[in-house]
């Protein structure tokens, strides 16, 4: 192989070009080149690579299998020099202008929504607008700059920060478990009031397993609601058991208002294990307003997360009250 030296990030970008196009003329055009300046350029690189890159008929130019690997090399490259320049580039710069950030309803509300006003106050060239909803989000198409996802992530396009690994609580207030009892088994479940969520791909299964013993089912709930904060508030009311993750319940565990059942049976309602997320489309390094998002959520969040239920060593029976 000849010396790389003649190859430069332009003759990569037209030749990705016409990797894309298949047209040499077309390309030519919107480049503002000549057609014979474009052939010299493919020439020169595959003299250099001493490879053939692309077919040439008199309709269209095809990479050949050499071809796509060299484009696949030259994306990576040119995507590591932009994120090069972004970060060289932005050292002196200071946030600003607007960026668009989605969560999900209940996690923005009970976490996002209340640091927006000191992330506002941090960096005040910052425009900040905050969409919060349950549904999917291709954030190319919508135009999201951050996306909070709570998911067993495996997106290969997006690029993100790992906020924690989501735990799942099996939960009553004390006042409940005075009137109905403790349950011991997620079998004795059956027998107690059960509170559960039914969203868009239906009822939530509940799980259960510890050592080779795997138990689940879909609750006999006496109150089933598409609403997570009205099951919240009605578990809150005494009104029965139920199951949700730790940034929704972590809180009140710790301040003694809920009280964790069958935590040797690691309680779920997901078959695959849940994280939360702070995702980012593009390339891996994200624009300065991204970052500086992202670093602020989490250092507002912690390690590990506030909301992170502290197990007690033993667990008392709740009297008086």
């Amino acid at each position: 192989m000849k010396s790389l030296s003649q190859i430069s990030a332009r003759s990569m970008h037209l030749f990705l070009a016409i990797v894309r196009e298949g047209n040499l003329s077309e390309v030519a055009r919107n480049e503002g080149l000549a057609a014979s300046s474009l052939s010299r350029v493919v020439q020169q690189l595959e003299e250099a690579l001493e490879t053939q890159l692309l077919y040439r008929n008199t309709r269209a130019v095809i990479a050949t299998d050499a071809g796509h690997i060299y484009a696949d090399a030259f994306r990576t490259m040119l995507q590591q020099l932009a994120d090069a320049q972004i970060q060289v580039g932005e050292r002196r710069d200071q946030p600003g202008g607007r960026i668009r950030i989605n969560a999900p309803i209940s996690f923005g509300l009970r976490h996002v929504g209340p640091r927006i006003s000191e992330l506002s106050e941090r960096y005040p060239a910052l425009n900040i607008e905050l969409n919060l909803n349950d549904d999917y989000i291709d954030p190319f198409a919508d135009g999201t700059d951050l996306l909070l996802r709570i998911a067993s992530l495996k997106d290969s396009e997006l690029h993100g920060r790992l906020i924690a690994s989501q735990r799942c609580h099996l939960v009553a207030t004390p006042a409940y478990l005075r009137r109905f009892g403790r349950p011991e088994s997620p079998e004795a479940l059956q027998q107690h009031r059960l509170l559960a969520y039914r969203g868009k791909t239906g009822l939530q299964r509940w799980r259960f397993h510890t050592g080779e013993q795997h138990y689940q089912f879909s609750p006999q709930a006496k109150i089933v609601s598409d609403n997570a904060e009205l099951l919240l508030q009605a578990a809150n009311n005494d009104g029965g058991i139920l199951l949700y993750p730790d940034w929704q319940v972590g809180e009140m565990l710790n301040r003694g208002e809920l009280v964790d059942l069958l935590p040797e049976f690691s309680p779920t309602y997901s078959a695959a294990e849940q994280s939360l997320w702070l995702l980012y489309p593009g390339g891996r390094y994200p624009s300065l307003n991204t970052r500086t998002v992202i670093d602020f959520l989490l250092a507002s969040f912690g390690s590990p997360p506030y909301w992170r239920y502290q197990t007690p060593s033993a667990w008392h029976t709740p009297t008086g009250g």
